[in-house]
């Protein structure tokens, strides 16, 4: 059986297509659990008719405790061999369940997918005019076209492939189109999840899932990546993706310190060691970009330079900068170059600059 674990807080607007998107699936051995983390808009009672019209559909409801804790308990309380992860936004192609099930008699460990992002939905017409759910993309290919497609396996130390790009993302494929460090395109195994106590931290607001990859990847012993978009990403105005962040600096020292601690756990720090500073580079500059210099940020030119300076004194962003020249792309080495130096208006305008840039990409 598979698990399918679905975190709701306060989507209304869309939990029903994302529901509709599990039910439909020409996998029928599953369960659907309905998390609902102190929703305060009309999703528990959507939750509650979803629930009440399939026996596979399991709700919990708890005070709101973040999408991690959410999370933690459906892994806590589903019964199935794989476990599934899928945001209340966003839906799933019918054959994802499938192939999964397919692959159930092949002793992995891990399954990884590919997605697509479907910015324009229409509002489904089964459903009445007062409910504002939006359906499902259409058109997959069949199961037995999925089993026939290309797919790569990882074994042993071939994983540190997969290990490499949760810390330096990069395509498997050069047509490919998945995320090593989203939850929701792949399938794991519970057995591990629970033999090694793997959860989510609750601590981090923003990169648990890397965590929670990382974690998982270095336990795993196989994979198989298939190269089919069976994920269905939403893009919405609100989208926590995107948007001014507060808290980014002392989240991401932490989100690091934590990264460190995983490969040091696991002997395999030296082993990977460039991978962890390029990803330090990559969330400082995020940081730079997200928060301090954020177009939207209400903050005065003196708090930006406090920060700023706390980030220089950041003994690991002090020995990631080390490494500048050496990892990431030219726009990145160039920000943080000025960082460096200590230029605060080029840094600010080189980050004005690459957040209208990305933003234009995500659109």
């Amino acid at each position: 059986m598979i698990s399918v674990i679905v975190p709701v807080y306060n989507a209304e607007k869309y939990l029903r297509r994302c529901v509709d998107s599990i039910l439909t699936s020409t996998c029928s051995d599953f369960e659907i659990l309905l998390i609902n983390d102190g929703s305060t808009d009309n999703s528990p009672r959507i939750c509650e008719d979803c629930a009440a019209q399939d026996g596979r559909i399991a709700l919990i409801h708890q005070h709101n405790q973040g999408v991690s804790a959410a999370r933690n308990r459906g892994i806590d309380a589903c019964r199935g061999d794989w476990v599934v992860f899928v945001d209340a936004d966003d839906c799933i192609s019918p054959d994802f369940l499938e192939m999964i099930a397919q692959a159930d008699c092949q002793g992995l460990d891990m399954l990884q997918f590919d997605f697509s992002r479907h910015p324009n939905f229409v509002v489904s017409s089964h459903h009445d005019a007062t409910d504002t759910s939006l359906s499902c993309p259409t058109g997959h290919s069949s199961p037995d076209a999925a089993a026939s497609c290309l797919t790569l396996s990882f074994q042993g130390d071939q994983m540190q492939q997969l290990i490499h790009r949760i810390l330096v993302p990069c395509q498997l494929l050069p047509e490919g189109n998945t995320d090593f460090r989203s939850p929701c395109l792949r399938a794991y195994r519970r057995t591990i999840l629970y033999q090694h106590g793997i959860r989510f931290a609750p601590h981090l607001a923003v990169g648990e899932d890397l965590l929670f990859n990382l974690e998982y990847h270095l336990k795993a012993g196989s994979c198989v990546y298939i190269p089919r978009p069976v994920y269905y990403y939403d893009v919405h105005t609100g989208s926590a993706t995107h948007g001014f962040r507060t808290g980014l600096v002392e989240n991401h020292a932490r989100l690091q310190e934590d990264v460190k601690d995983i490969l040091l756990a696991n002997n395999c720090y030296s082993l990977f060691e460039e991978d962890f500073y390029s990803y330090c580079l990559e969330n400082l500059a995020y940081v730079l970009i997200r928060e301090i210099f954020h177009p939207h940020s209400t903050r005065t030119r003196r708090e930006r330079r406090t920060l700023c300076r706390s980030l220089h004194q950041n003994q690991t962003y002090r020995q990631a900068l080390k490494y500048n020249f050496h990892l990431g792309i030219l726009p990145r080495k160039i920000l943080l170059l000025c960082f460096r130096l200590h230029l605060t208006l080029l840094t600010c305008l080189i980050s004005r600059v690459s957040y209208h840039y990305l933003e234009r990409r995500h659109t």
